[in-house]
């Protein structure tokens, strides 16, 4: 075969750097062996058995298309900061504004870091297995200041604030039993599956996608053909978006700026280990959480805090029923499940009232006495609904005193109180707290109302507390006979001062902030003088 000089010179070179690329990938090769392996997040525990957890993370996943050096992070901050990407949008106008809110703001970020503590590890293992920028391990302080129970106006719940239907398009469980969105692991998944989603649809740029988390991808859609421009062609700050989402992006990114730098913005992070705070446990069954926490030694408040997708007494009755728990604690559980029978598990049972059913016939069927199954479920009379639940005790001599977690979870399940409820001609807060057997009180504060407020036909009320029992109202509760109020999204001091017909400077004053100051969800206000000032 003739070949001409300089195809003849292609071919050498051809063969010349096949010979280089086969060196190299041995020399790679070579390299690899016995190197460290990407940590990877920590996978479910087999049934009643714990599988140990990485202790120290490295990094070593290449971001932005840039090889990464291994580095053992022994504090998450740290990692975190290591993996900040949108660093050159710290510096514009509204996000430097932001920075002043959060600056020297200690009270603030002590808050959060205490409510990420358990979980913030999880999810920056969740976003460095991604690639993504770990900005993003911010976004449950924006959404609900780290508050897994948080529920906003708008009904969105958990860390990550999804609405339900968008929860469940994303894969997260919503039943009697659970809800996917208060689990801090399965909607951490599911938000940064959303998250990925938007960054594709919106042109790979990051402040689009997170406006479109906040408002969603139709009202930014409609934004962008209002400014005549496409994804691509179009830069977040010029968009005309509701005052919200356009504070969205900047106290993000705000908070990413501070963390960065957080001593010269004054602030003091209060360390936190690189390494697993929880265990994961699979129980195998339905378990009492009570009892799981007696087993575990520890206290049933936390054991319930530590896992807020329960929203019930138990653990799910098919899936999920897993626990997480410090790991002494789950050490402690684990050995002691060993020695107990799946029927001893359980304190309680649920059953669904059929048509037809009568109080007195379900208390024969089920060999209990009709006044334990008024007491249980917290009825009056023995009017009953059916597709009603009601609670069981397994056994039929229980002490109901030690069963108390589960009946205060509980006390309306016989009753049928739907989540929303519209107000119609001649309702007040005392006749709907009367018909559902609530207090007017606690209807008003979870609704953010006055008691004496006219109701208006068509006016919706939020009494889904009243089904799924919420730590956080239940602390709004205990501080209202003090003349305090818990602070939502969305809120501001002029804003709770107009609401409640209160003074401004008055209320300032007694809180001992000034009118620009930051405020933030969970935050406790307080509607009446210190003591130092009554005195």
């Amino acid at each position: 075969m003739n070949l001409r000089p300089s195809k003849i010179v292609t071919r050498h070179r051809s063969i010349r750097n096949g010979l280089l690329l086969s060196v190299l990938a041995i020399l790679v090769a070579c390299q690899n062996i016995g190197s460290p392996t990407t940590a990877t997040s920590p996978g479910i525990i087999a049934s009643r058995t714990i599988k140990p957890e990485s202790k120290v993370t490295t990094i070593s996943a290449p971001r932005q298309n840039q090889v990464a050096e291994q580095i053992v992070y022994e504090d998450l901050w740290e990692r975190m900061r290591a993996g900040f990407q949108l660093n050159d949008l710290y510096t514009h106008e509204s996000v430097v504004q932001q920075i002043e809110e959060y600056a020297d703001n200690q009270r603030f970020f002590d808050l959060i870091t205490e409510r990420a503590a358990p979980f913030l590890y999880w999810i920056i293992e969740e976003i460095d297995r991604r690639q993504l920028p770990l900005e993003l391990a911010l976004l449950p302080i924006v959404e609900s200041t780290f508050n897994p129970n948080a529920r906003s106006r708008e009904h969105a719940v958990g860390l990550w604030q999804f609405l339900g239907a968008t929860g469940k398009s994303f894969g997260l469980q919503q039943d009697w039993w659970y809800d996917g969105r208060r689990d801090p692991r399965a909607s951490t998944v599911a938000a940064l599956d959303y998250l990925e989603v938007l960054y594709k649809q919106f042109d790979e740029d990051w402040l689009l996608a997170l406006a479109a988390y906040n408002t969603g991808e139709g009202n930014l859609r409609k934004a962008i053909r209002r400014n005549g421009g496409k994804p691509g062609e179009i830069d977040f700050w010029d968009l005309r978006l509701s005052g919200e989402t356009r504070a969205h992006i900047p106290k993000l990114l705000a908070l990413a700026a501070v963390i960065s730098n957080s001593e010269q913005h004054g602030i003091a992070l209060t360390p936190l280990p690189n390494q697993p705070a929880l265990q994961t446990v699979d129980i195998g069954s339905q378990i009492d959480i009570s009892q799981a926490a007696k087993l575990a030694k520890m206290d049933y408040a936390e054991l319930r805090a530590l896992n807020p997708g329960y929203l019930q007494w138990a653990t799910h009755p098919d899936h999920p029923q897993q626990l997480l728990l410090p790991h002494a604690n789950a050490s402690a559980l684990l050995n002691r499940l060993d020695e107990l029978s799946d029927t001893t598990l359980m304190s309680w049972d649920r059953y669904e009232i059929l048509a037809g059913d009568t109080l007195g016939g379900i208390a024969r069927k089920l060999g209990i006495s009709v006044d334990v199954l008024r007491s249980v479920n917290a009825l009056q009379g023995s009017r009953i609904i059916a597709g009603d639940s009601l609670l069981i005790p397994r056994s039929s001599d229980a002490d109901l005193s030690t069963l108390a977690p589960a009946i205060r979870n509980s006390r309306n399940l016989g009753l049928n109180i739907p989540a929303q409820y519209t107000i119609k001609r001649g309702d007040s807060l005392w006749s709907i707290a009367r018909r559902y057997n609530l207090k007017s009180k606690e209807i008003a504060t979870r609704n953010q109302i006055a008691l004496t407020q006219i109701l208006r036909p068509g006016q919706t009320l939020d009494l889904q507390y009243a089904t799924q029992g919420d730590p956080d109202f239940s602390q709004a509760l205990l501080t209202e006979a003090q003349a305090t109020y818990l602070v939502r999204s969305g809120d501001s001091m002029a804003r709770i001062a107009k609401q409640f017909n209160l003074d401004l400077q008055d209320l300032l004053r007694w809180n001992g902030i000034s009118i620009n100051q930051l405020i933030y969800p969970g935050q406790t206000i307080q509607f009446q003088p210190q003591d130092s000032e009554i005195n």
